[in-house]
């Protein structure tokens, strides 16, 4: 069983289901109500934790109900809580979320204790001692033979604040993790370039992507003759700056994984989805949770899809998350 650790947000999503997205100033009556487990850090923990790998989640809440209440959840989906650091006076990460009967949705988030962590809150947890190549960049690791052997993996998003994320970054790369880092939501600010070439895998939407070539040395407008070449144009930016792997996600049209020898294309599952609340994340943790596990990056490609397609099926973001048995035989 591979490691990852998840360095990020812990949040409560409070979701209400009704026909149609409001517009601008507009109330939409007659919705449902439930409250879940989120946040992109916690739910990419419990979509790794469930997938098979060793998960300790690092964040912070609250001294508060909702606070000790996700540290409880986190727990029993087998998830350590150990680096879990509580706030006090700090009111715990909460996501207001609308979601209509096509399983599109609308967020706002209030973050709470998780812009409140600080590197050195996490930095002494993550030391490890590390023997042998652990980049995830080499022949094996960026190829389709994948890592050779079990890795511990450091997963990071973008909802905590942004320094942060990157010192620890450096970091985990330092003490040879293989990064992995989602970079949702897009960064606020320009990306140091030693945080870039600290970074094994970056994982995007089309927007992330652009947003974060804008951020960087003001490139010229990329014109492409379609939408694939752009994509590839515009990782070969990040590329550029020292990150190992570009993984774009392109929602119903599958993902791409572009590295400097290569291109993956993953193919969609078709599905009737539901809820499409945290596949993003579920598709970052099983990802992580395969590479850690040694896995061909084909089949970790494969199985983040297989999961993320199985997550729109159910309400919730951790809720949703599937099994590692429920991942093997879907679609099989």
């Amino acid at each position: 069983m591979g490691e990852v650790i998840v360095i990020g947000s812990i949040n409560t999503d409070l979701v209400t289901y009704v026909e149609r997205l409001p517009g601008a100033g507009e109330t939409v009556t007659g919705g449902v109500f439930k409250s879940f487990p989120g946040g992109k850090g916690a739910n990419q923990a419990v979509a790794a934790a469930k997938a098979g790998a060793n998960v300790s989640m690092f964040g912070a809440v609250g001294d508060d109900s909702y606070g000790r209440e996700r540290v409880e959840s986190l727990w029993e989906n087998m998830v350590s809580t150990d680096g879990i650091i509580v706030k006090k006076g700090s009111h715990s990460g909460i996501a207001q979320i609308i979601v209509d009967r096509n399983g599109e949705n609308l967020i706002a988030v209030a973050s709470g204790a998780n812009h409140e962590l600080k590197p050195e809150d996490v930095s002494g947890l993550i030391e490890r001692n590390t023997g042998g190549d652990a980049t995830g960049r080499g022949e094996t690791g960026a190829g389709e033979t994948g890592v050779d052997g079990e890795k511990a993996v450091a997963l990071f998003q973008n909802e905590i604040r942004q320094e942060v994320t990157e010192r620890l970054i450096v970091q985990a790369k330092s003490e040879g993790y293989i990064v992995v880092w989602n970079t949702a939501p897009a960064p606020s600010g320009r990306v140091r370039e030693e945080v870039l070439s600290s970074t094994d895998f970056v994982i995007c939407n089309e927007t992330e992507l652009s947003a974060l070539v804008a951020l960087g040395n003001h490139h010229p407008p990329v014109e492409a003759e379609d939408e694939e070449e752009k994509i590839r144009e515009l990782a070969g930016m990040i590329l550029s700056k020292g990150v190992g792997n570009v993984i774009v996600t392109l929602g119903s049209r599958g993902s791409l994984l572009i590295n400097d020898r290569e291109i993956i294309r993953q193919e969609s599952y078709t599905v009737d989805a539901i809820d499409t609340v945290g596949a993003g994340d579920c598709f970052c943790g099983v990802f992580a949770a395969s590479l850690a596990e040694g896995l061909a990056l084909s089949e970790c490609m494969d199985r983040a899809t297989r999961a993320a397609s199985i997550s729109v099926t159910r309400e919730g973001a951790q809720t949703s998350m599937p099994t590692r048995e429920e991942i093997d035989s879907f679609g099989r």
